[in-house]
């Protein structure tokens, strides 16, 4: 009897050391048939004495169970025969018999109470800096104004040195309130506190119109940027347009950024049904764009935490972490959209920013 084909209908996995779960397979009375090391260590018997045996014998009622998870297509919890220990048993029919998989209830339980401990300190955290976001930006705005009013002379005449001074003050307090206004943008994504309000709108003069909105940022570049669209894509979506403008400027903005020269192709089309499976997407509806520049090249490590900026703040690339803060954003946001978003980047060739989204 080959168990991998059985379970996964292929002949590549170890089941034994893939997974970390108890696995069993009986026949429709309950013979042991197969088992791997963890159902051995967890029935604290050896796998020739579990071979030899029936289900039955280690847990309580098993044929009744069994068809309950079958039938409500959920784990059931099991209680082992003259112990007072417990397992959530998920099973699974299939034509030898019955595959079962035992994992600890009570390690599941502590697991998923620890994620929601975490989630809610996560979104009280959020809560907190966005209650605050008035208070970590107003001053920073006042250092911006005023430099850059002394810079224009408001202030009275200044030495070369003073100028010079006062313009590095002027830029990197710049650069600080734009760090602030991305975190505090990433707070508000992880917070979740703005929903989709879906509602038609021409998808391709949201595009252009982002085109026009970030044109100071390339207006003294070497950049072209072009919107192509398919001829046979639909003219109005439905939609979050103020969502998907921010994710879309965002985009820009980091390219942008990144680049001095070269073409930007900004492309509006209907992702084929072989990329929607991919990506574990359904059968709806769907719009895909996708933002490619041939002058921002990006390395393997750079992709590695493109999302993440928990993660690039403990790497040697942490020179990156405000586009990962950008782009963490982003993400947050295609899925409040309940799409998906990734990069691609080709050595020597260019990088592409893709999202897909619903369109109806």
């Amino acid at each position: 009897m080959d168990i991998k084909k059985i379970l996964f209908k292929t002949n590549s996995i170890d089941v034994e050391k893939a997974l970390p779960d108890a696995l069993v397979l009986c026949n429709k009375d309950g013979k042991i048939q197969w088992v791997n090391d963890v159902a051995a260590e967890i029935f604290e018997t050896s796998k020739m004495h579990l071979l030899t045996s029936n289900i039955a014998d280690f847990i309580e009622n098993p044929i009744t169970l069994i068809s309950n998870s079958i039938l409500l297509h959920k784990p059931i919890i099991t209680k082992f025969v003259g112990k007072e220990v417990y397992f959530d048993m998920t099973a699974k029919e299939i034509e030898e018999g019955y595959v079962l998989d035992f994992r600890d209830a009570v390690q599941l339980s502590s697991k998923s109470q620890a994620e929601a401990d975490a989630n809610k300190i996560n979104r009280e955290k959020n809560n907190f800096l966005l209650k605050l976001s008035n208070d970590l930006k107003s001053p920073i705005q006042s250092i911006v104004g005023f430099s850059q009013a002394m810079a224009d002379g408001l202030g009275g005449s200044m030495t070369e040195q003073q100028e010079k001074y006062i313009r590095i003050i002027n830029k990197n307090s710049s650069d600080l309130m734009y760090f602030v206004a991305k975190l505090l943008e990433l707070s508000q994504t992880e917070a979740a506190l703005k929903e989709a309000e879906n509602k038609l709108f021409d998808v391709a003069g949201l595009v252009n119109s982002v085109v026009r909105y970030s044109e100071q940022l390339y207006k003294d570049k070497n950049v072209k940027i072009t919107v192509k669209q398919e001829d046979e894509i639909k003219k109005t979506i439905s939609s979050d347009e103020d969502i998907l403008r921010n994710i879309l400027q965002d985009i820009l903005e980091i390219i942008l950024k990144s680049v001095d020269m070269g073409d930007i192709v900004i492309n509006i089309l209907n992702p084929d049904k072989e990329l929607l499976n991919s990506k574990g997407l359904g059968n709806s509806s769907y719009i895909m764009i996708s933002l490619s520049s041939s002058a921002m090249l990006l390395s393997e490590n750079d992709l590695e935490c493109m999302f993440d900026p928990y993660k690039i703040v403990e790497s040697t690339n942490r020179k990156n972490v405000l586009r990962a803060i950008v782009l963490a954003s982003v993400k947050n946001m295609v899925q409040a959209l309940k799409g998906t978003v990734w990069v691609e980047s080709q050595i020597l060739k260019s990088t592409s920013f893709n999202i897909i989204i619903p369109s109806i």
